[in-house]
């Protein structure tokens, strides 16, 4: 069957944005993304000027739509998550949280770049406030409130969300010391301990260790 015209505008959209997302990765690990211009994108990219900016203010606005796109599926599966524990489907591992450290893995020296020293810091508070999302949905569904006797709730989600992007970043600094899952792991045990106004035992088992 012909595809109509506006699917295959729509298939050149996506291609386009799709070429300009993997120039911004390739070349944020080659170069740093303080050193990326639009001209090197379009190049990389081989696209027209004209055309980045039918689709992106600037080389922020680029990064800021890529990785919404990111965040909105990992929150999509977050929200699945939840919805599989009602109907009694408990999950081995946070499906939502899964899915971004599998991202991360597989786009680590991007990753690492951005969150790096070097990187960009309205991206890393971006990511941050993302993670924050997260555990605050986590503490509204195990129906957590203030009840006087810890720290307020607010402030431990600001807490774990920090902890949580110092992990990852732990994580890459120190190429992956630790399987996938198993940060996973030790993610939801910070979080959900923060939550409820605990920290979990550092134990050679449940903690990360460095030599």
């Amino acid at each position: 069957m012909a595809q109509k015209p506006g699917e295959n505008e729509d298939l050149r959209v996506r291609r386009t944005r799709k070429a300009l997302q993997q120039a911004l990765i390739d070349l944020t690990v080659e170069k740093g993304f303080a050193a990326i211009t639009v001209r090197d994108l379009t190049e990389r990219a081989m696209v027209n000027r004209s055309t980045f900016y039918r689709h992106y203010l600037d080389k922020r606005d680029l990064v800021r739509q890529y990785m919404d796109e990111i965040y909105a599926t990992v929150h999509a599966l977050v929200a699945e998550g939840f919805a599989a524990r009602e109907r009694g489907e408990p999950e081995e591992r946070p499906r939502g949280l899964v899915w971004l450290m599998e991202h991360i893995e597989t786009n680590a020296d991007f990753y690492r770049a951005m969150l790096g020293p070097k990187g960009d810091p309205s991206f890393t508070e971006d990511f941050r406030q993302n993670i924050e999302k997260i555990h605050r949905k986590l503490v509204e569904y195990k129906g957590i409130v203030d009840d006087g006797s810890g720290p307020p709730i607010s402030l431990r989600i600001s807490h774990s969300s920090y902890a949580s992007v110092g992990a990852i970043v732990w994580w890459l600094e120190n190429n992956q010391p630790c399987t996938r899952d198993q940060l996973v792991d030790w993610l939801s045990q910070l979080t959900n301990a923060s939550a409820a106004g605990g920290m979990p035992a550092a134990t050679p088992q449940t903690m990360p260790t460095t030599s």
